[in-house]
């Protein structure tokens, strides 16, 4: 199909068809300019003539119109509007000019309901359509802009929402990866726990096995959920430092001090598991050199966690699962990100606590 054939066949929009209602007042004067007074007056005359020009009507906004298509075609960008206003007034006008000049001919000649040809009304039949035009035109060409720019709008709005779904999809990808992971470290750091204990104190096996079970409860019901309460985290780690207290006794302390305004906020579970589990796997854990482990909230709704460093001299090989895990999670909530502070006497995790709008 050529290029032709394919603007023939091109669809009428809403537009074209608002451009054939813009330009009826324009041939109901005609009509009323073709005979004068005679066409208010006279039954016969008003409706032949309304009939005729009402055919030529549709048959030149037709014509506008495929012209309009192909100057679309040729030049359809918004960048090259002034050049198409300007090929549109060429055509345009002369088009229309050729359509009113057939009428008044057509009409002279045949003498169509006694016409006599009146220059004065020729003349403004002229200036209307030169007038007419403009308007026309400009309601076009004002509509082809709005709609281009309305789908630029909304094609970057759709390419910013696409790019925030890979976004979120990519993100959910890493941490159903992390989660992954992170069980199963657990899960293998306590079994070596108690492995150790069934040997040296059963009755502390019991224990730690009853305390491991509120461990896993707690875990199997809240990993798949998004956040749960500070509360909810402070209660669930008393159980699991209860599992650490067990293996290294007095070489670990856990100073919690949260204010009770902030226990109904929110936070990702197992977020201050992981950051425990984190202290203890890089940190020398002695009697004499205690891991000492603060929690605390400041004014800034912030939970900060903090412990004592005593680094391990074998370096340990660590893939940061944890601080990733709790990273992840936030971003993934479009929340501010945590903030991690090293130095040599400590080290830090601020983590933002989400208010509970409940």
């Amino acid at each position: 199909m050529s290029k032709f054939e394919s603007i023939l066949k091109s669809p009428i929009s809403k537009k074209d068809v608002w451009v054939l209602f813009v330009c009826l007042p324009y041939f109901i004067t005609l009509a009323y300019l073709l005979f004068g007074r005679r066409y208010i007056r006279e039954t016969e005359v008003f409706l032949y003539a309304t009939a005729v020009v009402c055919v030529v009507w549709v048959i030149s906004w037709r014509l506008h119109i495929l012209a309009g298509h192909y100057m679309r075609v040729i030049l359809q960008d918004v960048q090259q509007t002034t050049y198409r206003l300007l090929l549109s007034v060429s055509i345009y006008i002369p088009l229309t000019g050729i359509i009113a000049c057939a009428l008044f001919y057509g009409f002279y000649r045949t003498g169509f309901l006694g016409y006599k040809f009146d220059l004065g009304n020729f003349i403004s039949a002229m200036l209307s359509g030169l007038l007419i035009n403009i308007v026309a035109t400009s309601f076009y060409e004002g509509l082809y802009i709005f709609e281009r720019w309305r789908d630029t709008l909304l094609e970057a709005e759709n390419l910013k929402l696409e790019a925030e779904k890979l976004k979120k999809a990519n993100l959910q990808s890493q941490l159903d990866g992390l989660k992954s992971q992170v069980n199963p470290h657990f899960l293998f750091n306590s079994l070596n726990s108690l492995s150790a204990l069934i040997h040296k104190d059963p009755d502390k096996a019991e224990e730690f096995l009853d305390e491991l079970s509120k461990v896993y409860r707690y875990l199997l019901r809240t990993n798949e959920q998004e956040l749960t309460t500070l509360s909810a985290e402070i209660k669930f780690i008393s159980s699991y430092f209860h599992l650490l207290k067990t293996r290294y006794a007095e070489g670990i302390v856990l100073d919690v001090n949260i204010e009770k305004m902030y226990e109904e906020y929110l936070l990702p579970p197992l977020t201050l598991q992981m950051l425990l589990e984190n202290a203890v796997k890089h940190n020398v854990i002695l009697k004499e050199e205690p891991l000492v482990i603060v929690m605390q909230t400041d004014e800034n709704d912030n939970l900060i966690v903090s412990n004592t460093l005593h680094k391990k001299r074998l370096v340990v090989q660590s893939n940061k699962v944890g601080l990733a895990n709790i990273s992840t999670k936030y971003r993934l909530l479009n929340q501010p990100d945590i903030v991690i502070r090293d130095n040599d006497n400590a080290f830090t995790v601020i983590i933002p606590l989400i208010h509970n709008y409940k």
